[in-house]
């Protein structure tokens, strides 16, 4: 078995998706699935598992849909991905000031050449935020100084930009995944 971390899309955000994080684990542990925690209400769960991140991911998506009636983006990363996430933020200063202004963007595909100056487009219409960004193949990371509550890089703007979709976490919210996932009895 191999640990996993996963992060649902659009789960328990305005509306849409609903699925408290027990039904979550109830779900997570009749596929099987050992040592499964959650964390906070918006699609992340821990967990070890045996098969390929994409086989996990498959299967989690095909299960929460039949649960939930609709389908659910799932995005699958291993601790060794998320270390790698850790390690490369540049933003990291940032983050340790404040870690709710920075956030990663879990992409389900390397982002495309063109998304950078689709970014900046974003960016340079809004001269009155602070915005950042950098991008890093499956990873976005944002600096947002002014809060995330009116950033101009919203769900439709990011996924015309990069070409695909993803889902974003605060920083806080991934050295937490993280923590989890190297805690005793999972394995990292």
């Amino acid at each position: 078995m191999a640990t996993f971390i996963a992060l649902l899309r659009a789960v328990n955000v305005g509306g849409y998706g609903k699925l408290s994080m027990a039904e979550l684990r109830k779900l997570l542990a009749g596929l099987g699935y050992e040592h499964v925690e959650t964390y906070i209400q918006s699609g992340n769960a821990v967990f070890d598992a045996k098969g390929s991140a994409a086989k996990v991911a498959r299967d989690l998506a095909a299960a929460l849909e039949e649960h939930t009636g609709a389908p659910v983006g799932v995005l699958i990363r291993t601790p060794e991905e998320l270390d790698a996430i850790i390690a490369g933020n540049p933003f990291a200063a940032e983050a340790a000031a404040d870690g709710a202004k920075v956030h990663v963007g879990f992409l389900s595909q390397a982002a495309p050449a063109s998304a950078a100056a689709g970014l900046q487009r974003i960016v340079d219409q809004y001269p009155n935020r602070r915005d950042q960004f950098h991008i890093d193949g499956k990873t976005l990371y944002l600096h947002l100084p002014d809060g995330a509550a009116e950033t101009k890089f919203t769900g439709k703007a990011l996924e015309k930009a990069l070409g695909g979709a993803g889902t974003a976490r605060n920083w806080n919210t991934v050295l937490k995944l993280r923590e989890i996932a190297a805690k005793s009895g999972l394995k990292p």
